[in-house]
């Protein structure tokens, strides 16, 4: 049953256009029925699509985490319930819970993270204030998300042993009302492009099919990082990050072509699935061994600028070297710090600077 005073925030039915080869809902319109569901608890907190249009707010999704939990078959009815469960003056953290509401059924739990231009409106906070929940502990990211993934350069991804599983060019059907490639059709080139990154693992999809074998994603966390825009040309590099007896942990980096910029990158959890028993498989040794061959190889991830700067401050003040996995947990630090330093100081910068400006700025506003 939905968690208590979660708001009502969308309902479809699965369609059969919309499922896949396992003949479920593909995981891309989870994304879809989840940003549509923030859309209108946004409205019910009094500021929906013409009242940002009004007051001149445009916003941005920067993060969202899924937990797939339950299969979606046609035609089954689908229902999402949602509540705030962070508030910040240009951040609002979004939960929502995806149902069978004809059994009830916990089918998805999605964490989306949302930011504003401009800082939200007074009677906005103090409604999103007063429906806010906790996080539920069961929705957290179990999986993913233990450290933020490296900004991966694309220039660097092959060497690595990242390998293209996608080359599009962003259409307009497939972008917002501002222009910006819509989420569900981010999620949608990972999911397209599973069975090349799958064959590479040493899986023949194709001979997998035939014997009724699927697979499946149980939980990813995605992070949009520059917008992308219809014309542009997208490239998705992805690779094995992990695997264990009936997982395997792929990451998924999307770039602009033209200017290399990353654009987003994601984490995945994924499973051969049996699609007569609906069940997991195991992997056999056999696979096991395959993949192993195959992980990326992640101490020769190079280091971006963040993290070489850090890496040079340490270095200066205190002669210390670290190694590949210390600088990048450096960077990740780096990065927090950024952000409690960008809430700390919100009334004075409305911009994403370094850090040194914001040290700057900080120790000024000490001396008042």
């Amino acid at each position: 049953m939905p968690t208590t005073k979660l708001i009502p925030t969308f309902a479809t039915a699965v369609n059969t256009w919309q499922c896949d080869e396992n003949d479920h809902l593909n995981v891309q319109y989870y994304t879809e029925f989840g940003h549509e569901a923030s859309a209108h608890l946004l409205a019910g907190l009094g500021f929906g699509p013409r009242a940002q249009r009004a007051a001149g707010h445009v916003l941005r999704t920067t993060e969202d985490h899924i937990r797939y939990l339950r299969e979606f078959r046609v035609p089954e009815p689908v229902e999402v319930r949602s509540a705030p469960v962070e508030v910040g003056e240009h951040e609002l953290v979004v939960y929502h819970e995806v149902h069978n509401p004809a059994d009830g059924a916990l089918a998805a739990t999605i964490r989306q993270r949302i930011t504003s231009s401009k800082r939200w409106p007074a009677p906005m906070r103090a409604r999103a204030e007063a429906v806010r929940i906790e996080m539920p502990a069961a929705a957290r990211p179990r999986s993913v998300g233990a450290a933020p993934l490296p900004h991966v350069r694309l220039a660097d991804a092959e060497s690595i042993g990242l390998i293209t599983v996608a080359r599009a060019v962003i259409k307009p059907a497939e972008c917002d009302e501002h222009g910006h490639f819509l989420a569900r059709h981010q999620f949608g080139r990972y999911s397209d492009a599973a069975p090349m990154l799958w064959n590479h693992m040493g899986f023949d999809r194709a001979a997998m099919q035939e014997r009724g074998e699927g697979t499946v994603v149980v939980e990813t966390l995605h992070s949009y990082r520059a917008p992308l825009k219809a014309g542009d040309l997208l490239i998705v590099m992805s690779g094995l990050a992990d695997y264990a007896d009936k997982i395997v942990k792929l990451v998924h980096f999307a770039y602009d072509v033209e200017s290399g910029t990353l654009a987003a990158c994601a984490e995945g959890v994924a499973m051969k699935f049996d699609q007569k028993a609906r069940k997991v498989m195991p992997f056999t040794a056999d696979d096991r061994v395959r993949l192993a061959e195959r992980k990326v190889r992640s101490e020769e991830l190079p280091m971006d600028d963040k993290t070489r700067t850090a890496a040079g401050i340490a270095a200066g003040l205190q002669g210390l070297k670290y190694d590949e996995k210390r600088l990048a947990e450096l960077a990740a630090e780096v990065e927090m710090l950024n952000a409690a330093l960008r809430k700390a100081a919100a009334t004075h910068l409305t911009f994403d600077d370094e850090p040194a400006a914001f040290a700057s700025i900080m120790a000024r506003e000490a001396k008042k």
